[in-house]
């Protein structure tokens, strides 16, 4: 640990000198003054109000590929207006082939980079670090995130706007109305923040942003310090901050029977979340009877491997201002994970509070879960995390976190604390430190009565053609924050990566860039002893139609000192020993914004003394605009001297879409270790504006791995586990 403390004092010495430098205007001078709608324009796409006419244009549009801050090969202008209570930005995007662009997409969310599209960006509170993120194409779907701290992108938050498109024998516009009530800024007669606009022309794979920002600030456009200035803005009102959206939930389900053989259940429920403004900058969450009813299910995944697996948060309460709370090293060792709430346990409900305190990232939140059917007591959960800037591209921040299991006794508590410098345009230099103190029965799989740390660096140089980084991280036996995700435990790991990336000739070829990158790790458990070594080269083709080839190439050691079983009905049993093998893949994918798109990819692994292969692949179809699916399989065929292991995933989705604002999904999903065939289905209906009708099914079937072909098709090679259907409706209130 002397050494994780020895980088947080260079943080801070980097830090210094940054203290006494102005915030960066970003974007160099450019900035954009706002002009007042004496009437407000109506959001139809057409750009012939008076304001229009009024609002000077900007148009010094820069590419960023596939040539360095060259002009763009189509014009872009963009126009911002504003009255008291709404932001308007007027888009026209010229393009000399209409009848080519790309316009696909309606159900919101639904992965428009697809398509052609705009990302426009709001530093609202000027703090060079934070951002709102607006994207729509040209039906002017939408889709939104947060950005934090120029680094953590949240696509998962819902902000409350108005957008749309009409494509034109010009090229296409675009109206967008984003309320005041939808984003918060700093306080003042006449705020003054932060803008950028990102335009992708997705068959010529060209992006164009304002302000130009160069390739070097590998951020690109969530590089919020390179942002421009947007003016003029004055007397804007905010309304009373307050919005309730309160749900109703009816529906059925049907599972094993519980202790009084009942299997069948009606599901009646209502509950409310609220949000509250204390302060222009920090905002009050409260949640009651919080239901995620309409989250999409997980994809399914196999573990072959010793370690936990990575399932990412999906739902919305958590994922809203997610990344001020991120500390660690995401996915794999991380002090606050979500989903180690209200997951076995129902979240009866909390509260949250979010934003900025002067110069000071805040976020705290405080949640009780309810005890479980199986008799898994509640638990309370605390956590309260701070950032503060030390200079325009430097900040230090510290986090505490509480578990208190209620009758079981049991508590675990933890403090960290962490550092970052940006330089160099999209280099850092970072550091974390996090220790744990535990007591009490067990809960989230520790024992009491003990403390452990862990610690991580990082340095990172990144430049447009070539990178490279160094890192040590350090894992104590038994670190388990009680809130928190551990891939592995008890080792120290030092790694190092470097890639070079040219691009061939000037990017306007075939060929449009290679990639070629290295990278090696060394583990050691805290006793000294070698645990894991990895090394590996590879290297990338990428074309100019984004199309992409790869191939790598690699070894790995590995110690045991217990052995494991990768599945329990198997013969494979892994004893202990020491293992080196050789590692091998190529992969291949094209554009997925086309109409057929498809991934495909093959490995070939050693597997503790014996082979692992895998192949994989997925196949994309957009039918329409209204409908689109796509298929994915991963098989995986273990040889080992004690036995060979089969290992397979299937997955099918589908994407329909009546319209913008009535849309559903479907995923279908087996694998051969759970022997399930899981279905879910979602259906979407914005009635209003933030406001939802969900009608959700769940199903899952037991398939007989023992059917014939013939017998697959029959429905006796299924059998019911469980099912479940629910309609939820939300309202959201705003005054």
């Amino acid at each position: 640990m002397r050494r994780l403390a020895a980088l947080g004092s260079l943080i801070l010495a980097l830090a210094a000198p940054l203290r006494a430098q102005p915030a960066p205007e970003g974007g160099g001078a450019a900035r954009v003054t706002a002009a007042f709608a004496e009437a407000a324009p109506r959001i139809d796409g057409l750009l012939d109000e008076a304001v229009w006419a009024l609002a000077v244009p900007v148009t010094d549009f820069r590419q960023r590929q596939p040539v360095d801050l060259g002009a763009p090969t189509e014009r872009t202008e963009m126009r911002v207006a504003y009255d008291a209570n709404t932001l308007y930005v007027g888009l026209r995007l010229f393009d000399r082939e209409p009848d080519k662009i790309r316009a696909s997409i309606l159900d919101r969310g639904g992965r428009i980079d697809k398509d052609d599209n705009v990302r426009l960006a709001l530093d609202t509170f000027l703090d060079h670090k934070n951002a709102y993120i607006f994207e729509m194409n040209p039906l002017g779907t939408q889709d939104d995130a947060l950005l934090t701290d120029e680094r953590t992108l949240n696509w998962d938050w819902d902000g409350v706007y108005r957008s749309e498109g009409r494509i034109t024998p010009e090229g296409w516009t675009l109206e967008v109305a984003i309320p005041f009530t939808t984003i918060r800024f700093a306080s003042g007669a006449a705020p003054v923040m932060g803008i950028a606009l990102q335009r992708t022309i997705n068959r010529k794979n060209e992006e164009v942003l304002w302000p130009g920002i160069a390739r070097d600030y590998g951020m690109g456009f969530f590089q919020v310090s390179q942002y421009a200035r947007l003016d003029g803005l004055q007397n804007l009102q905010r309304g009373r901050g307050i919005e309730v959206k309160p749900y109703v939930l009816t529906g059925a389900q049907e599972a094993p029977p519980n202790a009084a053989g009942d299997r069948r259940s009606i599901v009646r429920q209502v509950g409310a979340d609220a949000k509250v403004s204390l302060t222009s900058s920090l905002l009050l969450d409260l949640t009651v009877n919080t239901d995620f009813a309409q989250v999409e299910a997980d994809a399914a995944q196999i573990n072959l491997t010793r370690f936990n697996l990575f399932f990412p948060e999906k739902r919305e309460f958590f994922l809203e201002r997610a990344g001020l709370f991120r500390f660690g090293n995401e996915g794999e060792l991380e002090t606050f994970f979500s989903r180690r709430i209200g997951i076995a346990n129902p979240l009866s409900g909390g509260a949250r509070v979010t934003g900025q305190a002067g110069r000071v990232g805040v976020g705290v939140l405080n949640l009780q879960t309810r005890s479980a059917r199986d008799g898994t007591p509640g638990a309370n959960y605390s956590v309260a995390r701070v950032q503060t800037a030390l200079g325009p591209r430097a900040s230090v921040g510290a986090i505490a976190t509480n578990v208190e299991a209620g009758s079981s006794g049991y508590a675990n508590r933890v403090a960290g604390a962490d550092g970052v410098v940006r330089f160099w345009g999209g280099s850092s230099a970072s550091a974390w430190a996090t220790n744990v103190w535990e007591r009490g029965g067990t809960a989230g799989g520790g024992a009491g009565g003990r403390q452990s740390r862990a610690g991580a660096l990082r340095v990172a140089l990144q430049r447009d053609v070539y990178g490279l980084e160094a890192g040590y991280t350090n894992v104590g036996r038994e670190f388990n924050p009680g809130v928190g995700f551990v891939q592995r435990d008890d080792f120290v790991r030092y790694n190092a990566a470097a890639n070079y990336r040219p691009l061939v000739g000037d990017g306007s070829g075939p060929v449009r860039r290679l990639s070629f990158d290295a990278d090696g790790a060394t583990y050691a458990g805290q006793d000294g002893r070698l645990q894991t070594q990895e090394a590996a080269v590879g290297a990338t083709v990428v074309f100019r139609a984004r199309d992409r080839v790869g191939a790598s190439v690699g070894r790995t050691f590995e110690r045991l000192d217990a052995g494991f079983v990768p599945r329990a009905d198997s013969a494979v049993v892994v004893a202990p020993g020491r293992y080196r093998a050789t590692t091998a893949s190529v992969r291949a994918n094209t554009d997925e914004s086309r109409r057929v798109f498809a991934r495909a990819g093959a490995d070939a692994n050693g597997f503790f003394g014996g082979t692992q292969r895998g192949l994989s692949g997925a196949v994309g179809v957009r039918f329409s605009r209204h409908l689109k699916g796509e298929a994915t399989a991963r098989y995986t065929r273990v040889d080992h001297p004690s036995g060979g292991l089969d290992a397979a995933v299937f997955s099918a989705r589908f994407d329909a879409a009546a319209s913008r604002a009535l849309f559903a999904r479907a995923l279908v999903q087996y694998d051969n270790f759970s022997r399930l065939v899981r279905a879910n289905v979602r259906l979407d209906w914005i009635h209003t504006p933030g406001s939802d009708l969900f009608v959700v099914f769940n199903t899952n079937y037991r398939f007989d791995p023992e059917s014939t072909a013939a017998q697959v098709l029959r429905p006796t090679a299924f059998a019911l586990t469980d099912r479940a259907g629910v309609v939820k409706l939300t309202y959201r209130i705003a005054i």
